[in-house]
């Protein structure tokens, strides 16, 4: 009976076009909206690539600043090298393949030729640097040139005063430089933007707060003749119940899942690589809007329209304070009313997806999870009470 009654309820879910494309298509399309419109924000401007930097030098020629911008580039990983003559690394600045040129000092004739350029001359070797522009790039290439010329003249002052101690003095430079390892620049740091998907995919979750309403409205026998004909009918409650919920909880979740692989796959956007926690993620999210709709539902005599904009109207806000609309309100409400977040649905689910990418251990997932499941019980426990207890004196 149960499963008879589950697959009858699945065919009933599928044929509702407007309930099937909020719970998927609209997703996806939001997903594709955000992903267009940031585009290559996260690539471009927060993921860190190696600078292209040209350092013009003469064909056999080897000196001490080359082997240390060779050893930033294969150790380091923070520039990108290429070995050219001026003429050609002009080009390629001017072009924009490379964000600077070291070289050794040029004649003030020789920069008049080209005055957009901004020079930066740095006494130890004669080393200069040739930008176009100031960014973050060009003042990285800047700080390594003058940390360069400190270690120059440091080394220069040691050799001539202290000869004996110049090893010791090498060995403690060579350590002052491992901050650059530190960081790890190669990984893909998580910025705000993909806050707006881990929010998205929180929203996804809680469209189920439709399904949810629609289970709970077909048990009220004042407002449809389906209604009226289940209560009416010798079987339990219960027994139509739980495979109708169970139904609309499997569709909701595949929608879900549908739009997760979507955004990981085709988008190419990084939720991490916890796939089987982020789907359980999901699954429970997704209990969480099916309950949260039919708690609505149960309670009550309002009319159908009524229920509906509360359900809507209660997903929009909770997934805007999770960060759907306005960037950084999570951390906001977490700063000023953290207890906001402890309670709110899409803030759990956003910040669930959050610890799995970011955290090493599951200590804030867990909580996350654990909340999101105590919502649940507490939400689908009311439900079934008030179903269970609501009588008509006449139908």
């Amino acid at each position: 009976m149960f499963f008879k009654l589950y697959r009858y309820s699945i065919l009933q879910t599928m044929r509702q076009k407007l309930t099937i494309f909020w719970s998927l298509l609209f997703p996806i399309i939001m997903g594709t909206l955000f992903r267009v419109s940031f585009g290559d924000f996260m690539n471009e401007t927060v993921v860190f690539h190696q600078i292209p930097v040209a350092y013009v030098t003469e064909e056999g020629q080897f000196d001490a600043f080359q082997a240390v911008l060779e050893s930033l580039e294969e150790e380091e990983e923070l520039v990108e090298l290429i070995l050219v003559d001026r003429e050609e690394a002009e080009v390629l600045l001017k072009d924009e393949k490379v964000e600077g040129i070291y070289q050794r000092a040029v004649s003030s004739a020789a920069q008049d030729t080209e005055p957009e350029m901004i020079g930066i001359e740095q006494s130890a070797e004669n080393i200069t640097l040739t930008v176009t522009k100031k960014g973050i790039n060009q003042s990285i290439l800047s700080a390594v040139l003058e940390q360069y010329q400190r270690t120059f003249q440091t080394m220069e002052h040691i050799a001539r005063e202290q000869p004996a101690g110049i090893e010791a003095a090498a060995s403690v430079i060579r350590e002052q430089c491992q901050y650059l390892k530190a960081g790890t620049i190669s990984d893909t740091p998580k910025g705000l933007v993909t806050d707006y998907f881990y929010a998205l995919i929180a929203m996804n979750c809680l469209m189920g707060v439709i399904m949810g309403l629609q289970s709970a409205l077909e048990f009220k026998a004042n407002l449809s003749p389906l209604a009226a004909r289940r209560v009416m009918a010798s079987t339990r409650r219960f027994g139509l119940l739980l495979p109708d919920l169970a139904a609309k909880l499997t569709i909701q979740f595949l929608c879900t899942v549908f739009s997760v692989c979507y955004l990981m796959f085709a988008m190419k956007v990084s939720l991490g690589e916890k796939f089987p926690l982020v789907l359980l993620t999901t699954l429970l999210g997704s209990l969480v809007g099916i309950f949260w709709g039919f708690f609505v539902g149960a309670a009550g005599t309002y009319k159908e329209t009524v229920k509906e904009g509360i359900c809507i109207a209660g997903m929009l806000f909770s997934s805007f304070l999770a960060g759907m609309m306005v960037e950084g309100m999570y951390r906001f409400l977490e700063t000023h009313m953290p207890v906001v977040n402890r309670i709110n649905p899409a803030s759990l689910i956003s910040h669930a997806l959050y610890s799995l990418d970011i955290y090493q251990g599951y200590e804030k997932y867990a909580q996350c999870m654990v909340s999101l499941l105590l919502i649940a019980v507490l939400l689908g426990v009311c439900g079934f009470v008030l179903v269970r207890r609501e009588r008509y004196a006449s139908i």
